[in-house]
């Protein structure tokens, strides 16, 4: 065995945090492995026996989590199908890059609020800003769905419905850090799962009720669906705030809102090249959902097919959710980021970037199939490691921070997107691909430079 010196240090957040590296002995020789792995102890931030880790309890909050992220994630997985309808039956004379705006701006206040809403929760816990988005969500997705122009889609449906996602979305993610920690990245893989679920049972109910009761009716069974699930989650979830919360102020709720939105945290590099890989996967990841619908009809495929696209998309991410969040947990979060970051890229360069598969029907099938495998543990591995850098008490408001800088990805990704495809051709829409595959080479190159300046090159579990 190679000794693995205990020298490495980095700066996390409010100090020094010394790392011991220690090699484990280990052939794996439970499972009869050959190659020595060598472990590198995870910083531990918390006291390991404040996590419950399962249990009745546990379990019962880590469902209600999932019914709570299929509810939030829903609509925002099922843009592409959205978006393709608005521009085929309802803003038929709106340019497509005024359209993604909706989409945009949506993924926006939806992701980029979770750098106040991260405070609010760490403060007043889950119920009551859990109720609080489950009023918005419901009054912005309902007003929807009788929307006609523009503006009034991105008032309804961007604006108060992404805030009202923002706020269940936080709650959900952020109950699962008060009772896991060693498990953590496998229950926020689970709890995304709801997220991947959602999308790819939405599109299959639009395709089938828009033509039946139309858009307006469609929206709204969407919305009571959501509705349903979203009280099932504020039954379940319960959060620890009396164990993981700071002493109590005589400050308001808002000005300690205030003093908790620090951009110190930028100074920790691990988490700066961390945040600027989920925004250049998020850049990817939202650009291809939004618009491969849209990519499938401009090669001149039948709309019918192009919906299955997003719903092979979705389908095939409900395993690459879960599956690299248990590895994760085994063999190193951020070893698994950067696998699964590079595999979306290679992914984007030999099955999208290449015309001569790409053109083709099946040749989409398998890229939407492969790609949602493979991306779609992206946004739920980089909770994980913000996490592993992190105390409990800090996880939503870092989170949610990191979350802000990439809902800016989603803010111009989607119209730029839809920019460079403006003109709705197959020539259009392979420039933007090379768009898409710019954006995930940069996240990419992110999450391994996280990794190195978190553990070197050494073949260490991080």
């Amino acid at each position: 065995m190679v000794d693995v010196p205990r020298t490495s240090a980095i700066d996390a957040q409010t100090g020094l945090i010394q790392l011991a590296e220690e090699d484990v002995g280990s052939h794996h020789s439970r499972h009869g492995d050959a190659v020595a792995i060598h472990s590198r102890e995870i910083p531990v931030l918390d006291d390991p026996s404040l996590f419950p880790e399962g249990g009745r309890k546990a379990y019962m909050v880590l469902f209600g989590s999932f019914c709570g992220m299929v509810s939030c994630l829903a609509f925002l997985n099922s843009a592409g199908v959205m978006q393709n309808y608005l521009v085929e039956h309802i803003l038929t004379t709106t340019p497509t890059s005024t359209i993604g705006w909706i989409f945009s701006i949506n993924s926006f206040i939806q992701f980029g609020c979770l750098l106040v809403v991260g405070p609010i929760f760490d403060r007043l816990g889950a119920k009551i800003p859990l109720m609080a988005g489950i009023c918005l969500f419901a009054i912005g997705y309902l007003c929807c769905s009788w929307a006609t122009k523009p503006y009034q889609f991105i008032l309804s449906y961007s604006i108060v419905g992404g805030l009202g996602a923002s706020l269940i979305f936080c709650c959900n993610i952020g109950v699962l850090s008060h009772w896991f920690l060693k498990r953590r990245g496998q229950a926020i893989g689970t709890s995304y799962l709801g997220g991947a679920l959602g999308g790819a049972l939405f599109p299959v109910m639009y395709r089938s009720l828009f033509p039946q009761i139309g858009f307006g009716w469609t929206v709204r069974v969407g919305t009571f669906i959501c509705l349903a699930l979203s009280v099932v989650s504020l039954l379940l979830i319960e959060d620890r705030n009396s164990v993981f919360a700071r002493a109590s102020t005589n400050e308001s709720v808002f000005m300690e809102v205030i003093k908790t939105i620090d951009i110190r945290v930028f100074k920790d590099k691990v988490y700066t090249c961390l945040v600027l890989s989920l925004l250049g996967q998020g850049f990817a990841f939202m650009v291809t959902s939004t618009y491969v619908t849209s990519y499938s009809t401009a090669q001149g495929f039948s709309p019918d097919k192009s919906y299955l696209l997003i719903l092979t998309f979705n389908s095939l991410s409900i395993p690459g959710r879960i599956l690299p969040g248990i590895l994760a947990d085994k063999y190193g979060r951020f070893n698994m980021l950067c696998i699964i970051c590079s595999c979306s890229t290679i992914t984007i360069f030999v099955l999208w970037l290449n015309t001569k598969v790409s053109h083709t029907l099946v040749g989409l099938f398998i890229f939407s199939g492969v790609y949602g495998f493979t991306s779609g543990s992206t946004l739920s591995l980089a909770p994980t490691c913000v996490g592993q850098i992190s105390k409990t008490q800090d996880f939503a408001k870092r989170t949610g921070t990191a979350f802000f800088v990439f809902s800016f990805g989603d803010l111009i990704g989607i119209p730029i997107g839809g920019a460079i495809a403006g003109a709705n051709t197959s020539k259009s829409y392979d420039n933007m691909v090379i768009f898409v595959a710019i954006s995930s080479i940069f996240g990419t190159c992110g999450a391994f430079l996280s990794r190195y300046l978190y553990a070197g090159f050494k073949p260490v579990r991080v």
